[in-house]
């Protein structure tokens, strides 16, 4: 302990000689100085003192007194928690298309039992990345290995005769210099494996003549099943992409009809499906298909020993346990107006070991409550806590647009990990302020091969000739500049009063318009509102992903991924430009 007193009011005060000997040697300013006076052992160790060792029992009572271990209360610990809860399953899903989010008039599905919510919300129909030449063959390999596997050996083999594989003729690129590992992979596996592509089409369609052929029809049907469930791309997946908003819009119904859950999501566009995705729409309703689940809620009760919670730093309740140095909570530095700091502090420090630990398990694909509590202490009494219809104190809770929470946690069936491909398609989308106006880049695109091919690598535009009759020292006129033919323009038009969006135009070559080779840009007309493209740009890439069902068997689909683009771009777009004669035999490159 150290106190601070003016040597003034020490030598007014004492009468002892040697002492006043002592505070006059202290004097050392004029005024009085301030000094700190320190109290130390009479060995010169203060080890002793600081160590609290017991050295008399009362003075260990007292100890204890003062900290308050020997008030005592008529109340017991709790040894052990009862907890029933209960799950509303999923029975259907909805994708959200164009602008409205209103759930009654969405196209409904009901939900296939085992299916991921990513498999269905993510896919993209429309990228088709089987159509490739390298996916074909691996379709068609695939099939031949599982007839192979299931005794129809010579059934097999006569299925490259049936569907050959085929390069079909790229009408943009007759010689195939844009892609020239189509025609490396055509020969190395033309003849040698089936069409995987046409097979698909012919199975779906019904049963061909050919299964006729099969030694075991019934054992050729299921391998057939098999093999159209490894290709992906269900029925009823898809549809929830919107190239508008650049993210997938959809809605999920849980419960049944006396308790139904409804939310949806709006802005989706990452890898999995979170909880914090997801939007909570009170009072709504739909009507749902015939096949879809009952969605009955299922209950469930445990037992189970009640565990303390403890978290790195925890003050200690006890006077002789050994404190955690890894956290200091008493450290913390913060001012009057630092509420969260303070409140973090206070409850670490006062109320930190008021809280259990209780463990539950969750149903995935399910909006799992729980539904009363009860404590058992050590006298055997048992306190029942009920559920907390709206708390004030939540976490990872799904909420509504007016700020309510959704009793209960939402555990989405999403899938426990996924393997993603390399991107097949590539855009950047990027504003151009000295054009005025935005870009969509096509940095990659699928090529006839099936693996994506770098658009840049392209042919570029050809440079302008100089007019002729004009000398070197005149100035020609340009109407436009040259922009590559990957470059897709978003140009500003006002559909509302007050408001821009960006529609997607195309540029004109030899009279001709240039339009985009990819999927992604297909749609015309293609609007995307002004806010949805910022300043940093958009970064969308379309990829593979594989990933396994609960039961283990796999699942594909065709998705995309949402990241921040790299900033603006300069296209270098002009027009009505006077230039000499070196500006047009050597250009500038975009």
């Amino acid at each position: 302990m150290a106190v601070n007193i003016p040597i003034d009011m020490m030598v007014s005060a004492v009468t002892n000689p040697k002492l006043e000997a002592i505070l006059t040697l202290l004097q050392v300013a004029d005024p009085p100085a301030m000094v700190r006076l320190e109290p130390d052992s009479i060995t010169g160790d203060p080890a002793p003192g600081a160590e609290a060792r017991i050295a008399d029992a009362a003075w260990m009572l007292g100890r204890q007194w003062q900290f308050g271990e020997l008030t005592g209360e008529d109340a017991g610990s709790v040894v052990s928690v009862h907890v029933a809860s209960s799950a509303l399953p999923i029975t259907a899903w909805a994708p959200l298309s164009g602008s409205s989010i209103d759930l009654a008039g969405a196209d409904w599905r009901p939900w296939r039992d085992g299916a991921l919510l990513e498999e269905l919300v993510q896919d993209v129909p429309e990228l088709a990345f089987g159509d490739g030449l390298r996916q074909r063959a691996e379709a068609g390999a695939q099939l031949v290995d599982l007839l192979t596997d299931a005794g129809e050996k010579t059934l097999a083999r006569s299925l490259a005769g049936l569907h050959p594989l085929a390069l079909d003729d790229d009408p943009n690129d007759p010689l195939g210099l844009n892609d020239p590992q189509a025609a490396r992979l055509f020969a190395v596996l033309g003849g040698k494996v089936p069409d995987g592509g046409t097979l698909a089409t012919e199975l779906r369609a019904g049963d061909p003549a050919w299964i006729a052929d099969a030694a075991d029809t019934a054992a050729t049907r299921a391998v057939i099943v098999e093999w159209l469930d490894w290709l992906g791309g269900a029925p009823d997946s898809g549809g929830a992409w919107s190239t508008e908003r650049l993210e997938y819009r959809f809605a999920l119904r849980f419960g049944d009809k006396a308790n139904a859950v409804f939310a949806r999501g709006t802005q989706f566009g990452s890898a999995s499906v979170r909880w914090s995705d997801l939007e909570w729409v009170e009072g709504a309703s739909a009507d749902l298909p015939d096949e879809a689940p009952a969605g009955t809620p299922v209950t469930s009760e445990a037992t189970m020993l009640a565990t303390p919670l403890r978290y790195p730093g925890m003050p200690a309740d006890r006077y002789w346990q050994l404190e955690d140095g890894a956290v200091d909570v008493g450290a913390i530095e913060a001012q009057t107006n630092d509420l969260a700091r303070l409140c973090l502090a206070e409850f670490a420090m006062s109320s930190g070991d008021d809280w259990l630990a209780v463990p539950v398990d969750g149903l995935l694909g399910a909006v799992n409550r729980v539904g009363v509590v009860t404590l058992t202490d050590d006298f055997g009494d048992a306190v029942t806590v009920p559920e907390l219809v709206d708390p004030a104190f939540t976490m990872f809770g799904v909420a509504s647009a007016g700020g309510r929470m959704l009793p209960g946690i939402v555990l989405p069936p999403v899938a426990a990990g996924t393997i993603v491909g390399e991107a097949l398609e590539d855009v950047l989308f990027l504003r151009d302020e000295m054009a005025n106006m935005a870009w969509a880049i096509e940095n990659s695109v699928q090529g006839r091969s099936g693996d994506p091919r770098r658009r840049s690598s392209e042919r570029p535009p050809e440079p302008d000739p100089w007019p002729e009759g004009l000398t070197q020292e005149e100035r020609a006129y340009r109407l436009q500049s040259p922009v590559p033919a990957h470059w897709i323009p978003l140009a500003p038009v006002a559909l509302k009063p007050g408001q821009v969006s960006l529609r997607k135009a195309a540029l004109l070559r030899d009279g001709v318009p240039v339009v985009p080779s990819g999927v992604t840009l297909h749609p015309t007309p293609l609007t995307f509102p002004g806010e949805e493209l910022p300043r940093e740009g958009v970064h969308l890439r379309a990829v593979p992903v594989l990933a396994r069902r609960a039961d283990g068997r796999y699942a594909k689909w065709a998705a995309y991924r949402v990241r921040t683009g790299r900033g603006e771009a300069s296209s270098r777009l002009a027009w009505d430009s006077a230039l000499s004669f070196t500006d047009m035999t050597h250009p500038p490159t975009a």
